[in-house]
């Protein structure tokens, strides 16, 4: 088992909603994401979370809008366990709705502590599947490690991943003492309780910076071997040229490994293992480098870098100083051979046009970062268009203001320059109702064109490509490549489906509801039928998809026929497995002898002969009652439960 302290937030406001929303959303609407009924009434930007454990707690617990939660068990300590949902939670609260509610409450208690939130997640390999009681148990001893043991808390398992884990969120303020629990090396408090727990309960020894040695004593892991320095990998990324780094690592790092672990190494012995390379050691800087034969005078790397086995201060503490390499051979015994070379350090270019690319590469991330800070400028000194409209109504007043006036010099006849003033004012509510509309169409016209607020990064990225700006279209041509790439990994990872019904264009079907069954809507009309979050039908529109779980699935076979016997069935062909193919068939027939709404029926004159005389076969067995009719469920149109009832008489008339 592992443990994970997932980072807080800098301003001391830890709220778990934030996080969520940053992980799950992005700057675009995908068309795969969930239509969410709540989404249609929830405003974009709510009203900033209050700092505490609400939100958490609610996503700890995988709480919905209303939860259905079940107490399953109680313990003498007042230790509850409560199933909400399909997760089962653990806490010591009085209740797991008021979990959070109490947690604050006991928070506020102490005003030195900012942020009483503290969050971390147990999380087991994936071939292990603890029980509850061992997940728990193991909340209660981690949390007895940090000094928190008598601390509210709430934990919940999640199995809704490829790994078993726990959410942990417990208040750091003591609800006796009101005093906040140091949380300083709590990483390291948490991983030697991940070791102890491995042992005492039987999980997997995992990885982490603690193991456990066989009579039981903690230690620190040894430090892993060294990785390339900064340098090195850049000239291997961009250059396409290997590193005298990289050659070191692969032709000596295996041996001075051996070497050590025998504890048969020497400074003589290095010097010859370097030399058979075409390398050298020397004193430098204070410590010792490796370097290159032919090129002596060219860079030269650490040699702790290449194994730490080797560095100045570990080979002179177990074989004293510093020892000049040794000739290659002895003039007094020329019988006991010479010392050959057998490689040397020679980088090749192992693409065509390594160097052109790497400056293409380079020009083409300088052009994107100029782009970038071009786009920050617009955004900086953008500017809403003003229209002048308030301007522009004054300016009708003063008209009319000024018409009145001469009517008042060359008018003498009070009633004829009354009428004159009447014109005046219908000749300005005359210009101010056209100003109005104008001002309407100038606006809507904004709207169309895109220039009542400022271009979003991808648009502005758009409207520089059209103008030609090179930067731009490749910026746009990364985008590509990037999306190409993510669909590329998800046709990967999804699973094939057994049987697809392919349809008529244009013959969509309604939801239908399912008592097994969960359904999703996603944004580019898809509905998917799951269960425990498992795709099993999926409704794409032109084809069904059918993903059964195993071949004792019935259920999932009866919904994807009464989703098909939705459609209107006239150009309805079913491909796939063979066995599939009839599965599906026959449970389409079972659905038609059980006297359902829809009718199951197909296109293809093959297919629906099958139907045809399967659901004969059954309707004559249930007749004689030689088979028990099978328990069909009733598959109709989703209808929410409590739809809203239109009240027109308090409309007004028209």
């Amino acid at each position: 088992m592992n443990v994970i302290i997932p980072p807080k937030r800098r301003d001391k406001k830890t709220s778990f909603r934030k996080l969520v929303e940053y992980v799950s959303t992005r700057e675009e609407n995908k068309n795969a994401e969930q239509v969410k009924p709540e989404s249609a009434h929830t405003p974009d930007a709510g009203p900033a979370a209050t700092p505490g454990f609400g939100q958490l707690v609610d996503y700890v617990g995988r709480k919905n809008i209303s939860p259905a939660s079940e107490i399953i068990s109680i313990s003498p300590e007042g230790i509850q366990r409560v199933l909400s949902g399909e997760v089962l939670c653990e806490t010591n609260c009085f209740s797991l709705e008021a979990a959070a509610s109490e947690m604050n409450m006991t928070a506020m208690q102490n005003r030195h502590c900012k942020d009483a939130v503290y969050h971390f997640i147990l999380s087991w390999q994936s071939d292990e599947n603890p029980s509850p009681d061992a997940v728990f148990t193991s909340v209660r001893y981690s949390m007895a490690q940090l000094g928190m043991a008598d601390h509210q808390y709430v934990a919940a398992i999640h199995k809704d991943t490829d790994n078993v884990h726990c959410h942990v969120s417990a208040n750091r303020v003591h609800p006796v003492t009101f005093r906040a629990q140091n949380m300083w090396n709590d990483a390291d408090t948490l991983q030697k309780a991940c070791r102890v727990l491995e042992r005492d309960l039987g999980f997997n020894v995992d990885n982490g910076s603690w193991e456990m040695s066989g009579d039981g004593s903690l230690y620190r892991t040894r430090r892993a071997l060294p990785s390339a320095p900064r340098g090195a990998a850049k000239r291997e990324i961009f250059s396409d040229k290997e590193s005298l780094h990289g050659y070191a690592v692969r032709e000596t790092r295996q041996m001075i490994s051996d070497l050590s672990e025998e504890g048969s190494l020497s400074w003589p012995l290095l010097h010859n293992v370097m030399y058979t390379r075409g390398l050298g050691v020397r004193k430098q800087n204070g410590g010792l480098a490796v370097f290159d034969l032919l090129n002596p005078d060219s860079i030269s790397v650490k040699a702790s870098d290449i194994h730490p086995a080797i560095g100045l201060q570990a080979m002179e503490a177990k074989h004293g100083s510093f020892l000049p390499a040794p000739p290659a051979s002895d003039p007094e015994n020329h019988e006991a051979g010479m010392l050959m070379v057998d490689k040397f350090y020679l980088p090749q270019l192992h693409v065509r046009d390594g160097e052109a690319r790497r400056e293409r590469r380079e020009a083409r991330a300088v052009a994107r970062d100029i782009l970038r800070t071009r786009y920050d400028a617009y955004r900086a000194g953008w500017e809403r268009p003003d229209l002048r409209a308030g301007e522009r109504f004054r300016q009708i007043s003063a008209h009319c203001v000024a018409t009145k006036a001469n009517v008042r010099q060359a008018v003498r006849d009070p009633l004829m320059r009354r009428l004159m003033y009447r014109v005046a004012e219908f000749e300005k509510m005359k210009a101010a109702a056209e100003l109005r509309l104008q001002l309407r169409e100038e606006r809507q016209a904004l709207k169309e064109t895109g220039q009542a607020r400022p271009l979003t990064w991808k648009s502005w990225v758009e409207q520089e490509a059209l103008n030609g700006d090179v930067a731009a279209i490749s910026q746009m041509r990364g985008w590509a490549y990037r999306e190409k790439r993510a669909a590329r990994k998800v046709q990967q990872n999804h699973p094939a489906p057994d049987a697809i019904v392919h349809v008529g264009p244009g013959d969509d079907a309604p939801i239908v509801r399912s008592p097994v069954h969960d359904v999703r809507l996603n944004k580019d009309g898809s509905i998917e039928y799951q269960r425990n979050g498992i795709t099993e039908v999926a409704d794409r529109g032109d084809r069904v998809e059918v993903y059964p779980r195993n071949e004792a699935d019935q259920e999932t076979w009866w919904l994807a026929a009464a989703v098909t016997a939705q459609r209107s069935g006239e150009n309805a062909v079913i491909k796939g497995d063979e066995a599939a193919i009839m599965r599906l068939l026959d449970s389409g027939a079972v659905l038609n002898a059980n006297n359902a709404v829809h009718r199951f029926e197909v296109g293809d004159s093959t297919q629906q002969a099958r139907i045809a005389v399967t659901e004969s076969w059954f309707r004559e067995q249930y007749s004689k009652g030689a088979v028990a009719q099978d328990p069909v469920p009733r598959y109709d149109r989703y209808e929410p439960e409590e739809a809203p009832v239109r009240n027109n008489r308090d409309l007004p008339r028209p």
